[in-house]
């Protein structure tokens, strides 16, 4: 698709990079004014506007005659979904009784894995054969019916007691708990994910295959993932408090199982199993453990997390590009894995907030 669109804006296909770096950028800082806006003005109407918002832009780019103005309109649909994500996931937690907020949250990380693989093929599908810009509408166009579907079938939501925009951060930080839980989100949550990003790269890397063959081996930890999502909840309930730092430590050595020499790629993709499992699993138990902590300030907490895990992503991506050079990559997986082992430190502090605010209920 990057070909397709380079040759209609008459620049080289790697410039087309520019328009997903732009929405990154301001998804990762719009994210943390989302939140408390949302905990003041009203989840329901920051969701509506942040959808019809990226109806607009997606809608609006294909017919741009720079690239210039289309990477700014890109920034701006980044814009709309730092709204769009947070608020969605508070909505899903706002109307799920407490017991059943990991398990709904899971339904929706499920479908967001989903989205990965099938967006691309869909995307690519279009571009070769109708045209890339039909994409782009086709996306504009979900994003409007969606909106829709908000006005007319979520309940109005939470509006919190009016407060200063700092005063909701203030308030959102203070909550026992929430610095614990956040620092999970970037160094375990984040580096996880940002694995994610480059584990094809690492295979061709790791072993002499062909492109499409470090796909297959990604598209194997896409489907582990979901497998995750769907387990989670369970595994939770049936050892509650033990389950999640269990989950996000396996994750941690099927990252580190990435430095052991593998002789095909089927062992690759065994040994990286415990980590796309691990991964798949305690990511929605660490996302409604956090939205169990404040009903109050679970927008703000939210875009705090989104923010930080877009971060870990960044980071991990930013290391791997400084790193190899110098270091092969299996000690880069050392490192990773490192620093997921890191942010699993912090969550038996937040378990306990957890526990408390439970109690105090």
């Amino acid at each position: 698709m990057m070909t397709v669109m380079g040759a209609h804006f008459g620049v080289p296909s790697s410039r087309i990079a520019l328009l997903p770096a732009a929405y990154g950028l301001v998804y990762a800082a719009v994210a943390l004014a989302a939140g408390p806006l949302a905990d003041r003005l009203g989840r329901k109407r920051m969701l509506t506007a942040g959808l019809l918002g990226q109806a607009v832009t997606l809608s609006v780019l294909p017919h741009c005659g720079s690239l210039t103005i289309a990477v700014w309109l890109s920034g701006l649909a980044g814009c709309s979904a730092a709204i769009i994500q947070p608020n969605a996931l508070t909505i899903v937690a706002d109307q799920a009784p407490p017991d059943e907020i990991g398990r709904r949250l899971a339904r929706v990380f499920v479908g967001l894995m989903a989205s990965f693989v099938i967006t691309p093929v869909v995307a690519g599908w279009m571009a070769s054969g109708i045209g890339w810009q039909h994409a782009y509408h086709a996306l504009g166009a979900t994003a409007f019916l969606c909106a829709i579907g908000v006005v007319a079938l979520c309940p109005p939501g939470k509006r919190g007691r009016p407060a200063s925009f700092f005063a909701t951060h203030g308030a959102a930080l203070r909550t026992p708990g929430v610095r614990s839980g956040l620092a999970t989100s970037f160094l375990w949550l984040g580096c996880a994910a940002g694995f994610g990003a480059i584990v094809a790269n690492v295979a061709a890397r790791s072993l002499p295959i062909t492109t499409a063959g470090a796909g297959l081996i990604a598209a194997w930890f896409g489907f582990v993932v979901i497998i995750g999502n769907l387990c989670g909840h369970t595994l939770e309930r049936r050892w509650p408090g033990r389950a999640l730092p269990a989950l996000a430590a396996a994750s941690a050595i099927g990252i580190a199982l990435f430095a052991l020499p593998a002789g095909s790629p089927c062992l690759l993709a065994v040994a990286g199993t415990p980590w796309a499992f691990g991964y798949g699993a305690a990511g929605p138990l660490h996302h409604a453990r956090l939205n169990h902590l404040s009903e109050r300030w679970r927008s703000t907490i939210n875009s705090y997390h989104a923010s930080l895990l877009n971060l870990g992503i960044f980071a991990v991506s930013g290391l791997y590009a400084v790193m190899t050079p110098y270091l092969s990559p299996g000690w880069f997986c050392v490192v990773i894995a490192t620093l997921c082992f890191s942010g699993t430190v912090f969550m038996p502090g937040t378990g306990r907030s957890l526990s408390a605010a439970r109690a105090g209920r």
